[in-house]
């Protein structure tokens, strides 16, 4: 996607602004590399949530913590804590990012996600390693609604059915299936970044939800 550029209008520029957020919450649950894990130590990360919620009319300042900068000095220690949380255990991880595996009938969640993504012409690519109920893969979607309804509302068209897309698939999707993994991170004694991304990320996913459906409403 191209940058957006020259938005006027606030709605626009919230819209860009949640867009931005997504991605950033993406490459967060995203297998972490050790750029990553820099930008965390630096408190870079941090700081670029912050300012994104600055620009927004939800009210997150509370779930924006310290911990969210604080990863352990070792990129190794890190990303051993991000796979055993996430990625390995003999029966799978214990806090697995696949919404499916919280909600009930898995391969039904996916074809449902699956068709939200259909709908707007976006097709996994066989080189994408994650399935449609991945949470980088549902933050990937959200982070294009987003771009779209800003980029919509810059050329002054109609945004109602991208908002709709938003509220229907955060309230069908993440809002259902985030607070369960949420508790089942508190279980497993977390590095405490893991338990502020979460927790961070479902606040927003609430906040947003309550946004896009006021939105439509009006």
């Amino acid at each position: 996607m191209t940058e957006l550029n020259g938005l006027e209008g606030e709605f626009e520029r919230t819209a860009a602004s949640r867009s931005q957020l997504y991605a950033l919450l993406a490459a967060a649950f995203g297998f972490p590399d050790e750029e990553f894990h820099g930008a965390i130590r630096e408190g870079l990360i941090v700081q670029a949530i912050a300012d994104l919620c600055a620009a927004l009319p939800h009210q997150l300042s509370a779930a924006v913590t310290a911990d969210l900068a604080a990863a352990p000095d070792d990129y190794v220690e890190f990303e051993s804590e991000y796979i055993r949380l996430f990625d390995v255990g003999a029966a799978g991880p214990p806090c697995p990012l696949y919404g499916g595996v919280y909600i009930g009938d898995r391969m039904k969640n996916m074809e449902e996600a699956t068709r939200f993504y259909n709908f707007f012409e976006l097709h996994l690519s066989p080189e994408v390693r994650e399935l449609p109920d991945h949470i980088t893969t549902e933050l990937e979607f959200l982070h294009y609604l987003t771009f779209r309804e800003a980029e919509a509302g810059q050329q002054g068209d109609d945004v109602s059915s991208l908002l709709r897309a938003e509220r229907d698939f955060l309230e069908r999707h993440l809002c259902r299936w985030v607070p369960q993994l949420r508790d089942r991170l508190a279980k497993q004694k977390p590095a405490p970044f893991f338990t502020a991304l979460v927790n961070f990320a479902l606040a927003f996913f609430e906040a947003d939800r309550a946004y896009a459906a006021a939105a439509v409403d009006n």
